[in-house]
């Protein structure tokens, strides 16, 4: 991954916050399942106004009834595996499977983070997204915080809970010193991203095994 050289205001120095996340590199809100290939990256600088209240790590619920939080265990029986799969084609996971890598994430700390939302109504999970924070040597031992697996159930979609879901993001890469988030999406996602502060700069690349 290339190094980008937009710099943002002074970030907080890290709270404690106990998080968990998944890997991917795939990204999606309103369009089909993502396919990796060039896409065009997207930064967003630390200042970014979430219009949210956060404490201790976790947004206060919305008049709504949809609040974001931080994934469970109890998430594997409400639909959170299948989400993932309007992103990306992802297998049924068992309940050791599940747990087992929920494990390994616990035990990254705030560096892998995921988060979701849940149906106050149907109490599944209807979007989710995580961040990764990279820790550098570049810019005096900088961390940056990489957004992926982004995905709104497309039954929920345009209730604005991808924005929720970014912002969240946003706000953990912020409380754990990052000075930059970036992340990957297909042009037709270009303007979702900017509406939610982003920039965009630069292209991925991408070799499969």
């Amino acid at each position: 991954m290339g190094s980008e050289a937009l710099l943002t205001n002074a970030i907080p120095k890290p709270q404690n916050i106990e998080n968990v996340a998944a890997d991917s590199s795939q990204i999606s809100e309103n369009g089909p399942p993502i396919q990796n290939c060039i896409m065009h990256q997207l930064i967003v600088q630390g200042n970014i106004q979430n219009g949210h209240h956060i404490e201790n790590g976790s947004l206060h619920e919305n008049a709504d009834g949809f609040s974001v939080r931080r994934l469970q265990l109890s998430d594997h029986k409400k639909g959170f595996v299948e989400l993932l799969g309007q992103l990306s084609p992802t297998r049924p996971l068992s309940q050791e499977e599940f747990q087992e890598r929920f494990a390994e994430l616990v035990s990254m700390g705030p560096d892998h983070h995921i988060c979701v939302i849940e149906d106050p109504v149907s109490c599944q999970v209807v979007a989710t997204g995580s961040i990764f924070i990279e820790r550098k040597f570049i810019r005096g031992c900088s961390k940056v915080g990489h957004i992926e697996d982004v995905v709104v159930d497309k039954g929920a979609r345009g209730l604005r809970l991808g924005h929720r879901v970014v912002k969240h993001l946003v706000d953990h890469a912020k409380a754990t010193g990052c000075y930059k988030v970036v992340l990957y999406c297909k042009p037709e996602l270009r303007e979702f991203y900017q509406k939610c502060g982003f920039m965009e700069k630069n292209v991925q690349m991408a070799f499969y095994f």
